[in-house]
């Protein structure tokens, strides 16, 4: 179990740059065309700049998820969703760390 919690927090605490690089990415997004922070939506970020990842990311979404859940994820703003992600990421991996490092 231990190692399970190492991987899980340190993944937690190493993907916060890559989810910081994506908030400022989509503020540039922002800030140089005509898209604003609510227009600018999972959906278009992904299928205008990452494609690939986009239609990764709907055929797992749409296959696990009812597709209500999923078409709400798409929709949601791209800025505000990456940046409670990275939130929630990095406080889980700060809460996990020391819970694995008491484990015997």
């Amino acid at each position: 179990m231990r190692p399970l919690l190492f991987t899980v927090a340190y993944l937690c605490l190493w993907t916060t740059p890559l989810q910081l690089a994506a908030i400022g990415w989509g503020l540039f997004l922002v800030a140089t065309t005509d898209w604003s922070m609510i227009s600018l939506t999972n959906q278009v970020f992904l299928s205008a700049h990452l494609p690939w990842l986009y239609e990764f990311a709907k055929t797992v979404w749409y296959f696990v998820l009812p597709e209500a859940v999923a078409d709400w994820i798409m929709n949601l703003p791209f800025i505000l969703h990456v940046s409670i992600k990275a939130v929630a990421s990095t406080l889980l991996g700060f809460w996990l760390l020391p819970i694995a490092k008491r484990m015997t």
